[in-house]
């Protein structure tokens, strides 16, 4: 697979998006939105990271929840996907499609990330290529450096900090 560049994803003059993600990373994320998709629609434990326990104390408040937000979520995750799909061979988007490159690329990340094993005290270690998880482990590196370019561009238009911070 070739490397994605430095900066796959920039912020124009003009305020869209430039997207510079070589024609195979492009496929290859389809074919996994593809698999993202078919899997929002099942009860796979996979899933567990997106839908997250909203009151691990108290089952029959996080039960409602669940009830009424899940459809919810699945909905906006699937409008990320569709968009995403939509706009896989562009090289330019809006902010409005970048932010759901964003979710879309998280989403994915956080599957991946259950499926890897992946826990907040993980850090990077060399993974053998004859890994049978060594394609899920590279996938993972690509979409952890995509949404990392992604924050980059997005904020790139943010004012910088102040010393002081912002005034409430």
């Amino acid at each position: 697979m070739p490397l994605i560049p430095k900066r796959p994803i920039r912020r124009t003059r003009d305020g869209r998006f430039e997207i510079n993600v070589p024609r195979e990373e492009r496929e290859v994320l389809k074919g996994y939105l593809d698999q993202l998709r078919d899997l929002l629609l099942s009860d796979d434990p996979l899933l567990r990271r997106l839908f997250p326990t909203a009151y691990p104390d108290d089952a029959e408040r996080d039960a409602e929840y669940q009830r009424l937000m899940k459809g919810d979520l699945i909905e906006s995750r699937f409008v990320a996907i569709e968009t995403m799909e939509a706009t896989l061979d562009a090289t330019s988007i809006d902010e409005a499609e970048l932010n759901r490159w964003m979710q879309a690329i998280n989403s994915l990340r956080l599957v991946v990330g259950t499926r890897l094993d992946v826990s907040e005290d993980w850090s990077e270690v060399d993974i053998d290529e004859k890994d049978p998880d060594f394609g899920l482990w590279v996938l993972y590196e690509i979409l952890t450096w995509l949404l990392y370019a992604i924050v980059n561009a997005l904020s790139a238009a943010l004012p910088p900090p102040t010393a002081t911070g912002p005034e409430i």
